[in-house]
């Protein structure tokens, strides 16, 4: 047989072999679209973590037996996971939580019918950016800072974040370690697809912030949730997430300050997570965007040992700079690097006026220090409030948030937000949006004036009866 018809030979038997795994993965989906109908029938969930643990084993020894990359073969495992779920979640029909940015697109319809709302709902502070900030914008766009700059972010800027974050955490911080993101979301984004692969797994610490599974999804990896519960006060059992990691968890995702929560991990639960990650090789993605508002000690992975990790601050939250669309993360250099091209492929960076209205805001302590109190009031007259109800709640250490229980049997937290905001017209967000576990929860934030808050509570209680 000559070079080229041998060629072609096994030319054919790979086009053979790959219509075949096509094949086997039909097979595959429509006995997946079986299983759903059985749990759907039966009322179970679709997320089996044993049955998937016992699978996961089975491959790896299948791989090794026949010589295959296990790494391979795991990641190929979860992407067919993932379209097992995705079968069964369009079986099942759940429809998708409403977040809180799908309650305050229906609260602004109906106020441009009318309607006077309360809105309880989105995490935006109502004190606006420091007289300091609007100034250093006017002055920008008057002096022509509005040009194209470096995608990681102006050196200067990058300079006096290393320096200020260098100088809180007493740690050296280079600017080659610093990137500037438009939003903090974005820098959340970057961070996940510049550290995880498709087929990979991410573990997200529950109750979670939305946009972390989807961005996780986004990149083709898969998010595996990780519940924690009101009864334990929402504190993690390193041992039972050290059950949640396999070859193919590449990161843990950590909220501290949390949203909905207002949970801050204590400093030996973050140590103990981070040299959890450090010995299985795994990046932490640390968000601290609440980290200013908080009536606990605050520790960030900053202060840590280890140099596995992005964290994600915002000046959206600490400045009340929300509409800036202005982000940060902290990084080792090649990390920000991947984070960087991401940014220059997508958005090429963040409006150069912008960055000096960030860099102006650096000097705002005095500022941050006025708003955080203004936000620890509010948390505890709420709280004053809801302790009224019939709810239970841990009482948030930080954030803007309260993420109570419904306690009276009657209803749960996605016909609550409804009745709220039908009958008395209040906006919070039921608590599936933050995992599948909390469908008797529902956020609220405290980013309203004193007296709104009361009267939103109040309204809380007429439907509550």
């Amino acid at each position: 047989m000559t070079d080229c018809n041998r060629l072609d030979t096994l030319r054919d038997e790979i086009k053979n072999s790959t219509l075949e795994i096509i094949r086997l993965i039909g097979k595959r989906a429509a006995l997946s679209e079986e299983v759903g109908i059985e749990k759907r029938n039966a009322g179970i969930p679709i997320v089996n973590q044993e049955v998937e643990k016992h699978l996961r084993a089975e491959v790896v020894n299948h791989c090794r037996n026949n010589g295959l990359d296990e790494s391979f073969g795991l990641n190929l495992l979860n992407q067919l996971v993932n379209e097992s779920i995705r079968i069964q979640e369009t079986l099942i029909k759940t429809p998708p939580p409403p977040t809180a940015y799908d309650i305050f697109v229906k609260g602004r319809e109906l106020e441009r019918a009318g309607k006077e709302l309360i809105h309880l709902e989105v995490g935006e502070p109502d004190f606006g950016p420091p007289l300091k900030v609007k100034k250093a914008v006017a002055i920008s766009v008057d002096v022509g800072q509005s040009h194209y700059t470096e995608s990681a972010g102006i050196l200067s800027f990058r300079e006096k974040i290393a320096h200020v974050l260098g100088h809180r955490y007493k740690r050296e911080i280079s600017p080659e370690e610093v990137f500037i993101s438009v939003s903090g979301r974005f820098a959340l984004f970057t961070s996940i697809a510049a550290n995880v692969r498709r087929g990979d797994e991410v573990i997200i610490v529950d109750p979670s912030y939305p946009a972390y599974s989807e961005c996780v999804k986004d990149v083709g990896a898969r998010p595996v949730r990780f519940p924690t519960d009101l009864n334990s006060d929402w504190n993690i059992d390193v041992n039972r997430l050290e059950n949640y990691i396999n070859p193919t968890t590449k990161a843990i995702v950590l909220n501290s300050p949390g949203s909905p929560t207002g949970k801050v991990l204590d400093a030996s639960t973050l140590e103990e997570i981070a040299d959890l990650a450090s010995a299985n090789d795994i990046f932490l993605l640390s968000d601290e965007v609440y980290s200013n508002f908080t009536s606990t000690q605050h520790t960030s992975v900053l202060e840590l040992p280890h140099d596995n990790h992005v964290l994600v601050d915002s000046f959206s939250k600490r400045f009340g700079m929300s509409g800036f669309r202005l982000g940060y993360a902290i990084s080792d250099a090649e990390t920000i690097r991947r984070m960087t091209k991401i940014q220059n492929l997508y958005l090429t960076c963040v409006p150069e006026f912008i960055q000096y209205a960030g860099m102006q805001a650096l000097d705002c302590d005095d500022d941050a220090k006025q708003y955080a109190s203004l936000i620890e009031k509010r948390l505890e007259v709420a709280c004053k409030e809801l302790d009224q109800l019939p709810l239970s709640y841990h009482p948030p250490d930080g954030a803007f948030y309260i993420f109570p229980k419904l306690t009276d049997g009657i209803t749960n937290g996605q016909e609550f937000a409804d009745r709220l905001l039908s009958e008395v017209g209040v906006c919070i967000v039921p608590g599936l949006a933050y995992g599948t576990s909390y469908s008797d929860f529902f956020r609220l934030s405290v980013c309203q004036p004193e007296e709104k808050l009361v009267e939103a509570i109040e309204r809380m209680g007429a439907v509550l009866g």
